[in-house]
């Protein structure tokens, strides 16, 4: 016996959000609608025909997965392909232009739309989101990725370790539908909006890539021997031709005639790290609790610090007795190879992701130390010592092995000098950091008002989205 179509007014009943489910008001002729009323769902093929890697050729048809989706567009240089028979092989997921496609797992609400692609297929970590008659596409897109359509994916995650989207989650999340007409201007506003700002973020990417590269190349320099030559010719009375260059088999490359490559243990008085077993910790407390994301080059960041007890404190200060000058060295996770001095005068307690090394007094410069390490020569050769598998670390006998070029005490003071002047580089970094955020903030801002039909765009006259929805819904009961 055959289902029962359902009717209209069935239909819209179901597709109609609830007021008490509904994120924000809308203006009168718009209406809040469930994602799934308004649009088609089409799952990948995940059968006995799904294509596998034997099945990649090297043209033909195209075959799209998640890593193919960026910035909103399909990747094509990246693209894996497919024979004709193994696509016409598919019972489903075969694309169309203008489909936007959504990812459901790893990379959670990674969109892209379909442009010039005549025939394809997606992988089963996709789903086509095909408009029905009536809902622009783009309108679509710039819902699924904005502050609102974000929200949604963590309203309906699985919540496993693994990030996954059911389709049936997805149909659920609330869309807020205007009129047609509104979503082609919408639309088009927020495209004309984005476009100027990716204009203004390609400067300032500009900009930010050349203040580093000069940062870079002049800490490159210090560290060997370039940045300090005229000092040493003018100190030593050296002609420029007649400079000597210490080289070894195993040095990474020459370095002047008084300078020489030492391991870090044999110009460090102590290396150790902090404790290796995780206390609790509270938002105040007795002592304060320093771990990796607290150690930023510049300095200590204490916004976020958390606290121990004076008996935990004890307890790990007797193994790692952080004092002022020391250097502080992140050696575990996404940030190893970051190096500070620590200018606190107090005592805290420090976890084993960081390393503290006190270099012996008179031979090596804490603030020397520090812009060595923070180098990129430098880092490079740490960070290719790492070991381990799940988590990536240096253990502390890997960085008393670690080698750096070491310039006489004199020279370092004038090195330390000479970058310390690089705060003006710094600063402008700074600049352009705090401006992306702002663009960031700012196409947040944009997308929120869009999607609130407060855009400047919505024109009240327009009759009600309620005539539309009825369309749409007409279209899937024919």
């Amino acid at each position: 016996m055959s289902k029962k179509k359902k009717t209209i007014d069935e239909l819209l009943e179901e597709a109609v959000v609830e007021e008490e489910e509904q994120p924000h008001e809308l203006p009168n002729n718009w209406m809040w609608v469930k994602l799934g009323t308004v649009v088609k769902f089409i799952n990948g093929d995940r059968g006995k025909n799904y294509p596998s890697k034997n099945d990649f050729i090297e043209s033909g048809v195209p075959f799209i997965n998640a890593g193919h989706l960026e910035n909103g567009e399909i990747n094509k240089l990246k693209m894996n392909y497919i024979s004709q028979e193994k696509y016409d092989s598919l019972r489903s997921g075969k694309v169309m232009n203008d489909d936007v496609l959504y990812c459901l797992r790893g990379t959670l609400g990674k969109t892209g739309v379909v442009k010039e692609i005549e025939k394809g297929a997606i992988a089963s970590s996709l789903v086509i989101l095909r408009p029905y008659m009536g809902i622009n596409n783009s309108y679509l897109f710039f819902y699924l990725t904005s502050p609102l359509g974000i929200s949604m994916i963590k309203n309906h995650d699985n919540g496993s370790a693994q990030p996954n989207l059911s389709v049936n989650n997805v149909k659920k999340y609330v869309f807020p539908l205007p009129p047609l007409n509104e979503q082609k201007r919408i639309a088009e506003k927020v495209e004309h909006l984005l476009n100027k700002i990716e204009d203004v973020e390609q400067l300032i990417k500009e900009a930010k890539g050349n203040f580093e590269f000069r940062r870079a190349s002049t800490l490159d320099k210090a560290f060997r021997g370039e940045l300090t030559k005229k000092w040493r010719h003018k100190k030593d009375k050296i002609d420029n031709e007649n400079e000597l260059f210490y080289q070894s088999e195993e040095a990474p490359y020459p370095l002047p005639h008084s300078w020489k490559w030492v391991t870090l243990e044999e110009v460090c008085e102590k290396i150790t790290d902090g404790t290796h077993h995780s206390p609790k910790s509270y938002p105040s407390g007795d002592y304060k609790y320093i771990t990796a994301k607290n150690i930023k080059e510049k300095g200590i960041l204490l916004d976020n610090v958390t606290y121990v007890s004076k008996e935990v404190h004890e307890e790990i200060y007797n193994r790692c007795d952080v004092k002022q000058g020391d250097v502080l060295y992140i050696k575990d996770g996404a940030t190893t190879g970051v190096a500070t001095v620590n200018h606190l005068s107090e005592e805290f307690s420090l976890l084993s992701s960081v390393g503290l090394l006190r270099p012996k007094k008179e031979v090596l410069l804490p603030e020397y130390l520090m812009f060595c390490l923070n180098s990129s020569t430098t880092k490079r050769r740490m960070l290719g010592m790492m070991s381990g598998n799940a988590i990536r670390r240096l253990t502390l006998k890997k960085i008393k092995q670690g080698i750096i070029p070491l310039p006489p005490f004199n020279e370092q003071q004038f090195i330390i000098s000479t970058l310390n002047r690089l705060k003006s580089i710094d600063e402008k970094l700074d600049w352009c950091i705090d401006v992306q955020e702002n663009i960031e903030n700012l196409k947040k801002s944009i997308l929120n008002k869009a999607f609130r039909g407060e855009l400047g765009t919505n024109d009240p006259k327009e009759e009600s989205t309620i005539e539309l929805l009825k369309e749409v819904l007409q279209e899937q009961v024919k």
